[in-house]
């Protein structure tokens, strides 16, 4: 074990990070959405695994937030410690008087989120998790987010962006392998166009000033059926509005409008999960729509979705140069 480690660190290449300064860190092992649980008491693990086990919302089956491996502190080994995403829980009444959450990113390896959990006792974790529970998810996936966007800086399709920004005249990171493009009125598609695996963004536009989830759905109807038609007459993209769940988040100093649910292909048989990110434009009086869907019949679809999400976080306004 030993040895691979040494061996690990010794094959690093040096990182340039932004501050100019050299990183010897190695890459983190796992894959996206994967957690290593720590702890010595057997039932914590399990309370954090099932917290974190609970379904992703917007999706057609069932599918974990995350995927859990538990371990307890011997087991915790140096190799362990290059995982990507580590809940670390410490139980000692003599140090901690309630529950707290904090965390570390890139401390044994790189990308990595360390989340310590600390608490007096299993019960009273118990009755904190309620409330710690969105908190902890929400940490860890929007480490999964950020290291997404990270990639994104050099994976990404300047042509498409530059199509993006005369739409909307905002800066938008489109993946390098969303070669397909579509352009309508006021409406933008792009894909992978893959045979397995079929991820694609949208991004349009329709008259607003205020954020009002049926509105949108009604928009998102009447744009997909004139740009997405299906390969037959009467086919055509529409909402399983059964499914629909919006809220609101602030990034980039603005609010915008989450809303996850699913698609179908009316008259045929597709579908698959959606995402889009809402937001006002008001100096043009317009409503600003980014969407990320997936068509993956025959794949599980988490890693899909969340993967083109991050892309519609960097939806942003164009900085002004100095």
């Amino acid at each position: 074990m030993k040895a691979l480690l040494l061996t690990l660190i010794a094959s690093v290449t040096l990182l340039s990070c932004s501050d100019g300064q050299q990183s010897l860190l190695p890459k983190s092992g796992g894959r996206p959405y994967e957690v290593l649980v720590v702890s010595e008491n057997e039932s914590v693990r399990e309370m954090i695994d099932s917290v974190l086990s609970q379904d992703v919302a917007g999706l057609p089956q069932s599918e974990p937030c995350f995927d859990i491996s538990k371990a307890n502190e011997s087991q915790f080994t140096n190799s362990a410690r290059l995982a990507r995403s580590i809940v670390i829980v410490t139980i000692d009444a003599q140090q901690f008087t309630q529950t707290r959450i904090r965390y570390e990113k890139n401390v044994w390896a790189k990308p990595q989120i360390i989340v310590y959990i600390n608490t007096p006792s299993a019960s009273r974790l118990e009755t904190d998790m309620g409330k710690l529970g969105n908190k902890l998810a929400s940490l860890l996936t929007r480490a999964e987010i950020n290291n997404a966007i990270s990639s994104l800086a050099s994976s990404r399709n300047p042509k498409a962006d530059s199509m993006v920004k005369r739409l909307t005249g905002m800066d938008m990171r489109i993946p390098t392998d969303m070669k397909s493009s579509k352009k309508g009125n006021g409406f933008l598609w792009f894909s992978n166009n893959a045979k397995s695996g079929m991820q694609s963004i949208c991004i349009y536009t329709y008259p607003g000033n205020s954020l009002d989830a049926s509105r949108a759905m009604a928009a998102r109807d009447s744009v997909m059926r004139i740009n997405i038609p299906g390969e037959e007459k009467g086919m055509y993209m529409t909402t399983a509005h059964e499914c629909v769940n919006s809220g609101f988040e602030r990034e980039h100093g603005k609010t915008i409008m989450v809303t996850r649910g699913l698609w179908e292909m009316r008259n045929d048989a597709m579908g698959g999960p959606f995402v889009s990110h809402s937001m006002v434009d008001s100096a043009n009086n317009r409503i600003i729509v980014a969407e990320a869907f997936v068509y993956a019949p025959e794949m599980k679809k988490r890693n899909l979705t969340r993967q083109i999400e991050a892309a519609l976080y960097t939806l942003t306004e164009t900085k002004a140069s100095k």
